[in-house]
């Protein structure tokens, strides 16, 4: 008989919860205990049928009750196991989780589609490049104005610096897009700074700072897990944007990594212009799920995190 059941923190088995991760068709740094530590220290999780699928339920409290959210710097996160699972797996899953916590607000992943009506759902969208191919091959797939742009960075002084310390990239967001969009964006910098020193130990992530003439005008932050490579974290100094410095990033990124198994992760986005950026890239669209579910009582329902 198959089983789902909500289990606590404590009663979590992260060795076979982070092997699922490994053995999942698609995996996601997110999904691994360590990643959910970090953005949700409590976090529960639903188990279908003794860890055949998992769904984590990272959980915060306001007045008197918890709720499900999707954390910073957390795009995709969802129903998963070592195969894919099935539309009514799914569904189980978070009606089972819907019956515990009344207010869930939760991005699932690509490979989850539900099929019940008693929740709001909207699609996102994720840009991914797969990096089989030859370097020349994707350079070919590329969008006319991109090969035109890495071919002027070509022409400048940059250069790439692997670093161990994301001090000038963080530094740069906040004295140029931060200042730019002001209350409209919210970043919780400590979650990100953490998230990068465990990820720097565990080797997983990598920081690229962009130099020109020795002097820094922005760099990125990506994380691995197993064959993908997110894009989590990027800024350009007035300068870099002007010599369009993330042009020549990523595509160093992409001739260093052509011709493997990876996954380029762009991470985003709904925005317009960012989704047009990546998509020149020769980048493929993918779309995953962004559920709410609001069961509370009618004082309580509208609720603001």
């Amino acid at each position: 008989m198959k089983t789902v059941k909500i289990i606590g923190h404590n009663e979590i088995d992260k060795t076979r919860w982070d092997r699922l991760v490994e053995q999942s068709p698609i995996s996601f740094p997110y999904w691994k205990s360590w990643y959910l530590d970090i953005v949700s220290p409590n976090w529960k999780a639903v188990i279908y049928n003794n860890y055949q699928f998992v769904l984590p339920l990272p959980k915060r409290k306001k007045f008197t009750f918890n709720y499900i959210f999707t954390p910073d710097f957390t795009q995709q996160l969802g129903v998963f196991g070592k195969e894919i699972p099935s539309v009514d797996v799914v569904t189980q899953m978070i009606e089972a989780a819907s019956k515990k916590i009344r207010y869930i607000e939760l991005n699932l992943n690509e490979t989850n589609t539900i099929g019940f009506l008693t929740a709001i759902v909207r699609k996102r969208r994720n840009f991914e490049l797969a990096l089989t191919d030859s370097y020349s091959t994707l350079f070919k797939k590329f969008h006319t104005n991109t090969r035109r742009n890495i071919k002027k960075t070509q022409k400048e002084n940059l250069e790439i610096e692997d670093c161990q310390s994301a001090s000038q990239i963080i530094l740069a967001f906040k004295e140029n897009k931060a200042k730019q969009l002001g209350d409209k964006l919210k970043i919780d910098y400590g979650l990100l700074e953490q998230l990068i020193e465990e990820g720097l130990l565990r080797k997983l992530v990598e920081i690229k700072n962009i130099l020109i003439d020795g002097k820094f005008v922005g760099g990125a932050i990506f994380i691995n897990e197993q064959k993908r490579k997110v894009f989590l974290f990027s800024a350009l100094t007035p300068e870099g944007r002007n010599k369009k410095a993330s042009f020549y990033l990523l595509n160093r990124i992409i001739e260093e990594n052509a011709e493997s198994d990876t996954i380029l992760d762009f991470e985003g986005s709904d925005n317009k212009n960012l989704g047009t950026f990546y998509h020149r890239f020769g980048a493929e669209e993918k779309l995953y799920l962004h559920l709410k579910i609001n069961r509370l009582p009618l004082g309580l329902k509208y609720f603001k995190k």
